[in-house]
């Protein structure tokens, strides 16, 4: 009677297949999860930069009085540097790099993918800074329909964070958000008064802090 050995194991090419296909299942999901866990990370850093920035606005109101009382707050170099002042005492800044300065901010684009503002932030007689969590700051005067609040005056302190610091993508949007300081109703996030219209593929993503941080994700 003839006994016939039982086949133990794959073959070398039964390995091989078998790795080829785990390499493709892994190529086609693993940037997907990795683009949902940087979503997830641009969306818990806008809400900390809210609460940090809204937060240190109720401080400064302890010490120079309420908002409404600040007088000018607009794009001037002299209130800008009243406005970096009045924080700068209430941020855990680390690292302060002034008036049109490089050190504190990257060249950012927009969700078309356009460039917007420049190495020293985003505007014209910017002050930018670093603050100890890592993102980085932009303080400047702003046209506020051009983030989105129709009801706060053009001029109004704009406070733009890349919530990633140095990282990528810099992209206004993504991983950079805009809140602005109002002298009615204190500081609101971009977006908050017209829907956000351009928080979309090919906007400008100057009014996306309000839908992120009402829907708690990044779609678009």
């Amino acid at each position: 009677m003839i006994y016939r050995m039982k086949r133990q194991g794959f073959t070398l090419a039964e390995v091989l297949v078998t790795l080829i296909i785990i390499g493709i299942i892994a190529a086609m999901t693993v940037p997907g999860l990795k683009r949902h866990s940087d979503m997830e990370e641009y969306v818990a850093g806008c809400k900390k930069a809210y609460s940090t920035i809204a937060n240190a606005t109720r401080l400064v109101e302890m010490d120079h009085g309420d908002v409404k009382r600040w007088g000018n707050i607009d794009g001037g170099d002299d209130a800008i540097k009243k406005m970096y002042d009045y924080y700068s005492e209430h941020m855990n800044i680390i690292h302060a790099c002034g008036a049109n300065e490089k050190g504190c901010w990257q060249q950012a684009t927009d969700l078309s993918g356009a460039n917007t503002g420049n190495a020293y932030g985003i505007g014209t007689n910017t002050i930018s800074f670093t603050t100890a969590d890592g993102m980085h700051w932009c303080f400047d005067g702003i046209g506020t329909e051009a983030v989105g609040l129709k009801d706060t005056p053009s001029g109004s302190l704009g406070m733009w964070v890349d919530v990633n610091g140095d990282k990528k993508p810099n992209q206004v949007g993504s991983d950079i958000f805009v809140f602005v300081l109002d002298p009615k109703r204190g500081v609101v996030p971009g977006g908050t008064d017209n829907n956000y219209a351009n928080c979309k593929e090919g906007g400008t993503g100057y009014d996306c802090a309000a839908r992120v941080l009402k829907e708690g994700k990044i779609t678009y």
